[in-house]
């Protein structure tokens, strides 16, 4: 069903507000899933609103927690979360980042003590509207194998990228061949997986997403996503002092401390001694998209163009009948 945008976030604010959460706190949190569903990405949207409120309910989201700097040297930032909502803590970074490379050209915030911060490419897209090449990355609780293997031990570790440019670049990608907010979407709507994105409990492939979620979800590429994962897993966990592989939790299963962490860079194109890189950015990438496309597409397109511009113009988001039934229950308190 077609929801009014500013009501859909006015009605995920009172479900955050009923279970004990400020109203600033909520209404950041209802726009960071909203802006989600108003790209297309359904998954990080208001269907994450229901396992929000249950770590509310199991005490892992701290309402009154402190999110505090930990230590700090130069343009490097680490932050304690607090334990409260994800893309609070997550906007607190960026703002954060930004600061510092305002001082040092390069900001560095990693996280911990945070919780699940819905779609990454929303704090990218915060730092380039600001003239920041901005990149984010987090990691998150095991569902997928290292490449060769079959035990899910390394997160679907997603990383953004977002150039402050025209036209819009905002890359945001899981590490894994499908988001697993996808496999949990494709599940609650009775969808099915492609086929060689997952394996089930017992190492078969599958394109049942209950089995996907059971099982494993497999790297992008092969070795490359495999890898890739890894350096997130070390770089966005064990640098900012928050756990890796298997000892993360939380970022599913909220009933369990969410012990992930994050890394937001901002880049001041200035401090590098390009100050018309903007400029010089966006003539490669419109040069980039003028090209002729090939025979079984319509145009060629960046990372983020169409869902940035999608969540710059919409006034309603599509949503579930049965997911807004659940949004306004727990509205109201239920």
């Amino acid at each position: 069903m077609e929801v009014d945008r500013q009501r859909a976030v006015e009605v995920a604010t009172d479900a955050f507000h009923a279970h004990g959460i400020t109203e600033a706190d909520a209404v950041r949190t209802a726009e960071v899933l909203v802006s989600a569903d108003a790209r297309g990405k359904r998954s990080h949207g208001l269907l994450r609103l229901p396992r929000f409120v249950r770590g509310i309910e199991h005490g892992n989201v701290d309402p009154d927690g402190t999110i505090s700097v930990e230590s700090e040297r130069g343009g490097a930032v680490a932050l304690d979360g607090g334990s409260r909502l994800g893309p609070v803590v997550a906007s607190t970074a960026a703002a954060e980042a930004m600061d510092r490379a305002d001082d040092y050209g390069v900001g560095a915030v990693g996280v911990h003590d945070s919780n699940h911060l819905g779609m990454l490419g929303y704090y990218t897209d915060q730092l380039q509207r600001e003239g920041y090449v901005g990149i984010a990355m987090t990691n998150t609780e095991p569902a997928m194998p290292p490449y060769g293997g079959a035990e899910p031990v390394l997160g679907t570790n997603p990383i953004a990228i977002g150039l402050p440019t025209d036209p819009v670049f905002n890359l945001d990608m899981s590490t894994s061949a499908i988001a697993r907010g996808t496999v949990l979407h494709e599940k609650e709507t009775g969808g099915e997986l492609p086929e060689g994105v997952a394996l089930d409990a017992d190492g078969q492939p599958t394109t049942d997403p209950a089995a996907a979620l059971e099982g494993t979800i497999l790297p992008f590429g092969g070795t490359k996503g495999s890898g890739l994962a890894i350096a997130v897993e070390v770089v966005a966990g064990g640098l900012v002092g928050a756990s890796m592989g298997e000892d993360v939790t939380g970022t599913y299963h909220t009933e369990d401390p969410c012990t992930k962490g994050d890394l937001f860079l901002a880049i001041d194109p200035d401090a590098l001694g390009v100050p018309d890189f903007a400029e010089r950015a966006s003539r490669f990438l419109t040069s980039l998209t003028s090209g002729d496309p090939a025979a079984h597409v319509d145009e060629i397109r960046l990372p983020g163009q169409r869902s940035v511009a999608r969540d710059r113009s919409a006034t309603t988001v599509e949503v579930e009948d049965e997911l807004w039934a659940d949004v306004r229950a727990l509205a109201a308190g239920d």
